[in-house]
């Protein structure tokens, strides 16, 4: 196969008010998505595509609210893969973002490109306000059904949540209710399996398990800061958003981790 590069990015928090800054921190959302956006198309390698992982928006009240995200990932000029995350609708961002008339009860998606298998999975758990995540016994059999198949394709999973513990009480409180169920039906194909990438946290962790690798990534906005057994959440000094830049070859996977100055 040849080489393969994508960008991956979460939790831009977009708010339809550009004052908005939330209750847990005084930075503002937008510009940080926007300086992310425009060292994503200065860089000086070919971008196959950009996936984002959730938490486009802050819980919007208005389908139309997503216009705003839509008009500024259209900078791009790449296509851009959406997932739901707990603050979005995941309705509302299939209508918008990726343009679909009859929205599924999960956004879902399946897809190939340059001979890697990719798989997205919907982890919002529509009308609960405690902020984890969950997916429905169709969804993991839907996934265990392709883990499961002869597929000589790498493949690359991608979600919202942390899936696993992370040892980190807060953080923990907030995780994919059933993690455990998503890692085992993963397992048939973890020869193929090159990672499985998530946001929601607003940071950089990677987990090792079985042969399988969880990557998350920073945010557009602001930036947590963890360890184990914390408490209380700590936000990280410096905030600059934070993008992965993933390629894929042959043989090898590789994710660098990527800051933007403010």
């Amino acid at each position: 196969m040849q080489p393969l590069t994508f960008v991956h990015i979460s939790d831009s928090h977009l708010a339809t008010d550009p004052a908005w800054s939330g209750p847990l921190t005084d930075i503002l959302p937008r510009p940080g998505a926007e300086a992310l956006l425009r060292e994503i198309v200065a860089l000086p390698l070919p971008i196959d595509f950009v996936l984002h992982t959730g938490d486009v928006h802050s819980d919007p009240e208005r389908p139309e609210e997503y216009r705003q995200a839509a008009d500024l990932y259209r900078q791009l000029r790449m296509p851009v893969y959406f997932l739901p995350g707990n603050h979005d609708r995941s309705d509302w961002l299939q209508q918008e973002l990726m343009g679909i008339d009859e929205p599924a009860a999960q956004a879902d998606q399946e897809f190939e490109i340059g001979g890697v298998q990719f798989l997205l999975l919907d982890s919002s758990a529509p009308g609960v306000d405690e902020h984890y995540g969950w997916l429905e016994a169709e969804q993991l059999d839907w996934l265990a059904q392709r883990c499961a198949a002869d597929d000589p394709r790498p493949l690359v999973v991608a979600l919202h949540h942390n899936p696993l513990s992370l040892v980190v009480p807060w953080l923990d409180g907030i995780v994919l209710r059933n993690g455990e169920a998503l890692h085992e039906a993963l397992l048939p194909a973890r020869a193929r399996l090159r990672c499985v990438f998530y946001g929601h946290i607003h940071e950089s962790v990677l987990t090792l398990r079985d042969g399988i690798a969880y990557q998350s990534v920073r945010s557009s906005w602001f930036q947590t800061q963890t360890w184990h057994g914390q408490a209380d959440p700590y936000k990280e000094p410096l905030h600059w958003p934070g993008y992965n830049l993933v390629t894929l070859t042959e043989r090898d996977t590789f994710v660098r981790h990527c800051r933007v100055r403010l």
